[in-house]
């Protein structure tokens, strides 16, 4: 049996020999998607390796159509398997409203996420405070606006200063009362401290549930400074540039590492229904949607539609802003909103039902929630 083995493995390696960059190719498009799925290592390189997924399925699909016609028909098949599987992972990019439980009649509970940028920019006549309404809004760079403040009953701020002028932080506001909370704002040596988290007990209806609010590493890449030199052809300025990206890139995935896992200390085995909303800075192939997701839900992905970007600046294209549940929620929608433009991200508006609630009258968490509302005000 050993001999047997020990011949497979002279063969295969005679083949790499003979094909090192299609199974080099291969191999690096098996190792993304490892990562990309069971995201066990929190080294600043998983990151940048977890970035390269969508070259590394391209780079894997070519190796497999060369193999192939190189009649190297066994690992071209298992290659081109592998690529299909990549598709789990692809798919979170992706929003499929296919949710077919009915849950028309049942209590539902709205959650909006909004990194608002301080309200400050470009809002004048574009900001509504009734559009940013929700049962529960959870809000990233934050500052104090009375119009906002004033649709809540229950509040909790993380806040500090910004400037002479201005606090910021985050912000959590309840229709529910709030029975317990936490969080902090972490500290920043080389910027504003604008990042962190917090979490809130809230009393829903009959039940407990944690809502945390975070707001994870913030790296300001100058996307648009590098398009700008390329264009220019100054090359010295995007050699710059690019540096200065991986850079900030680096330092975003060491410290979201060690944030996620705060935050992970008051959702890991939480005896509540949980929810977790933010800017977590990091598309779904990032390491801290890949480590959240082994656990919750992605509630874009589960019940969104298309491809619901939310940063309203360059690079555009990304979804960086996200809500996750645990698996006590029916995720009934999820949608991007991005008529709200005074930001330079877009809010995120989630639906849930507590799936024990499903064979709970309607009329009965009704009820709840007006005996809550009453009792906030009171």
């Amino acid at each position: 049996m050993s001999q047997l083995i020990a011949r497979r493995y002279q063969q295969l390696f005679r083949r790499y020999q003979q094909f090192p960059i299609a199974y080099t190719a291969l191999g690096y498009l098996f190792f993304t998607m490892a990562l990309c799925y069971y995201p066990i290592v929190g080294h600043w390189l998983t990151g940048f390796v977890m970035m390269t997924l969508p070259l590394a399925i391209l780079g894997g699909f070519v190796a497999c159509v060369y193999l192939m016609l190189k009649k190297q028909q066994m690992i071209a098949t298992a290659g081109l398997i592998w690529v299909l599987f990549s598709f789990l992972v692809v798919k979170r990019l992706v929003g499929i409203q296919a949710n077919d439980t009915d849950v028309s009649e049942a209590e539902t509970l709205n959650v909006l996420s909004f990194n608002s940028e301080t309200f400050s920019v470009g809002a004048g006549s574009k900001f509504n405070a009734s559009a940013l309404k929700a049962d529960i809004a959870c809000f990233q760079e934050y500052s104090p606006n009375p119009q906002i403040e004033g649709q809540y009953a229950a509040h909790v701020k993380k806040l500090t200063c910004f400037d002479k002028d201005r606090e910021i932080g985050l912000a959590l506001f309840s229709n529910y009362p709030i029975v317990n909370q936490y969080g902090r704002i972490w500290n920043r040596s080389n910027g504003p401290d604008i990042n962190g988290f917090v979490c809130a007990d809230i009393a829903y209806g009959a039940d407990t549930i944690r809502v945390v609010n975070v707001h994870l590493w913030s790296m300001g890449v100058r996307t648009s400074q590098m398009v700008d030199a390329l264009k220019a052809g100054e090359v010295g300025r995007f050699s710059a540039e690019l540096v200065d990206t991986f850079r900030r890139l680096k330092e975003g995935f060491e410290n979201r590492n060690a944030q996620l896992l705060e935050v992970e200390s008051f959702t890991a085995g939480s005896r509540y229904p949980v929810i977790i909303c933010g800017d977590f800075n990091e598309t779904p192939i990032g390491y801290s949607y890949g480590k959240l997701s082994q656990n919750f839900s992605n509630a874009f992905e589960k019940a969104g539609k298309g491809l619901g970007f939310t940063l309203n600046r360059h690079p555009y294209c990304v979804r960086i802003d996200q809500q996750f549940a645990s698996q006590d929620w029916h995720i009934k929608t999820c949608q991007t909103l991005s008529g709200i433009s005074f930001s330079d991200h877009f809010p995120v508006m989630a639906q849930y039902v507590l799936k024990k609630s499903l064979n709970v009258p309607a009329s009965i968490l009704t009820q709840q929630k007006l005996v809550s509302q009453s009792t906030i005000k009171n």
